[in-house]
Order: C-alpha cells, then structure tokens, then sequence
C-alpha cells in the first residue's frame, strides 16, 4: 500500500498519515454517496424522459423506421388505386358495354364498405391517426379488387353465353349453295298437291336427291320421324334460346334422337318423301313456337367458297 502524507500546521512539517477504520469508513461512505447521488440524478432524468433511455432510443428508431415504411407502402397503394380505376374504366366503358350489361356506377362500387368503427383497437397510440387511415385504404382496395373481380367473372359468363347463343342461331343455308334453287318461298302461296291458296311455313329448296342436308346451327337433335302424309322423313333440332329447326322431305336419316350437332353436321339427304313433288328440302326457323322466314337468317356475307370451308371445318372436327 502507498504511503500517504498530510501537512502538520502546527510543526509545519509532513507527517505520515496513519490509517484508522473510521478514517476508511469516513471515506468509503464519501464514494458511495456520490455514486448514489449520481445514479438517483441519472435514473430521475431517465424517467421522467428527459434524458432517454437505451430502449426508448431504440423503439423511437423502430417507430421512425416503421412509419417510414408505412409511407412507402402508402405510395405503392397509391400506383395501384391509379391503375385500378383505368381498369374500372375499361370495364364500364368497354366490356360491360360488349356484353350488354350497365357500368357499375360509383357508389355500386363502395356499396358494400362502411359501417361501425372497426378501427377501435387502433385507439389510443401515438399514430393512430396514420395506421387508422392506412388500414381504411388496405379495405377500401380489397373491396374494389372483389368487386372487379365479381364485375370480370360476370361479364365472362356473358360472353360464353353470347358466344354459344351465335353457334347456335341457324345461320347458313341447309344445302351447298352452289347446287340448289328456290322452289317456294315463305309466306302465302298455291299449294302444288292441295291447290289451295295457303301459307308456307318453311323454305323449299330444290336440290339433287341423296345430297347432303347440313344443321345451321349447334343444337339437340328432338325428333327424328317419319310422316307418309305430310313432311316425309323428318329431322327437328332444339338449337336452345327458343330457336328450333326442322329438315323435311328427307331420303335418309343421318342422326338419332339424343344426339348433339354442330353448325354444318350432316342430319341427312336430299330425299321426295311424304307429300312432295320432287326431290327438295323443306327448311323451317321456329322461333318460340312461331314459324319465321329462314331467309332471314342466312349470313348474306358469305361466299359458296366460305360457306363449303365452314362446313368441312366442322365435319372435320366431329
């Protein structure tokens, strides 16, 4: 241990200082009363926020970073709800004008967000404020992607039923259009075997026996029959929508009962039977139970070139 020296006033001289208990006591009791004071002073300053903590400065940097976070996310949503309502545009003004059906207006489109408060447990934190509107924009998008989706799926479904409703209307000749003529039309005319003044209620189309009668649409065959008094061998499809199609005078079946058809499938051939005066197909277009002009129907824009490679294609593909 070093030795230690203090000042005698009254010799004016140094000494050696002698080490007592008390002396050492009196001295420890000095250290640990400083460090008390200044702990106290610290742990005061501390708690009272005026000088932070150690954890406090690091959840006010994870707070900082969060919110930062928060921003930039809030800035992504941003670009999506602008590229959101391009599409909710196109829907409106394109698709759903295609497809036959109304635009969603505004308020259809928010319809089903609001209500109670079911932000209350965002209550009471130093950003409410920020997390309450953030999560209000997460809904309020979720909401707008479900309803466009709902929007798309409907107007597919439209599509696919527009799109078999067209498959289905009969709309092209029964015969090659090259090998047949008119020989009486729709409408009122001389009965050639009754010689009364009547109405015709289907197209007859002269062509050559045993040539090949097409279906003009997709369809169900309903009736496959035979009537010596009247249309002969006959062939009736249910195209749906209302829409039925008969092909009488024939020579020969080429379908049965049951059977599913496509626009240019063969039902059967050119035949004279029943109450006929010549080889001829006689066409009829019924339209919920109303016998209507076929002429209507045809697709005029087609050539006999067109018209023969449509029904290759689809007798192909059976």
């Amino acid at each position: 241990m070093r030795e230690k020296y203090i000042f005698d006033s009254d010799n004016l001289t140094f000494v050696e200082e002698k080490q007592t208990l008390a002396r050492f006591f009196k001295r420890c009791g000095k250290f640990f009363l400083s460090a008390f004071v200044v702990g106290s002073a610290v742990w005061g300053l501390s708690y009272f926020n005026i000088i932070p903590s150690v954890n406090s400065l690091l959840l006010q940097h994870e707070g900082e970073v969060c919110i930062s976070n928060i921003h930039q996310l809030d800035m992504r949503f941003e670009k999506i709800e602008e590229f959101l309502s391009e599409i909710q545009s196109h829907d409106d003004s394109c698709y759903r004008v295609l497809s036959y059906m109304e635009p969603l207006s505004a308020d259809k489109r928010m319809a089903s967000f609001g209500g109670t408060n079911k932000y209350e447990n965002l209550e009471g934190y130093f950003n409410t404020d920020l997390f309450v509107d953030y999560n209000r924009k997460v809904d309020i998008l979720s909401n707008k992607l479900n309803l466009q989706e709902q929007s798309y799926e409907m107007v597919l479904r439209n599509v696919q039923r527009a799109e078999d409703s067209l498959l289905c209307v009969p709309g092209i000749l029964p015969v090659n259009p090259r090998q047949y003529r008119v020989s009486s039309p729709f409408g009122f005319r001389e009965h050639p075997i009754k010689h009364q003044f009547i109405h015709h209620d289907g197209l007859d189309l002269a062509a050559r026996e045993g040539s090949n009668v097409y279906a003009t649409g997709k369809g169900v065959v309903v009736s496959v029959s035979n009537d010596p008094r009247g249309y002969g061998k006959q062939v009736m499809v249910d195209h749906g929508y209302g829409l039925k199609t008969r092909y009488a005078h024939l020579s020969k079946f080429s379908v049965h009962v049951g059977d599913t058809v496509s626009r240019g499938t063969v039902v059967g051939l050119v035949g004279n039977t029943g109450q006929s005066t010549g080889p001829h197909l006689h066409y009829e277009v019924i339209v919920s139970g109303t016998k209507k002009n076929p002429d209507n129907f045809f697709l005029r824009d087609m050539t006999s070139t067109e018209y023969r490679e449509m029904v290759n294609a689809f007798v192909g593909a059976e």
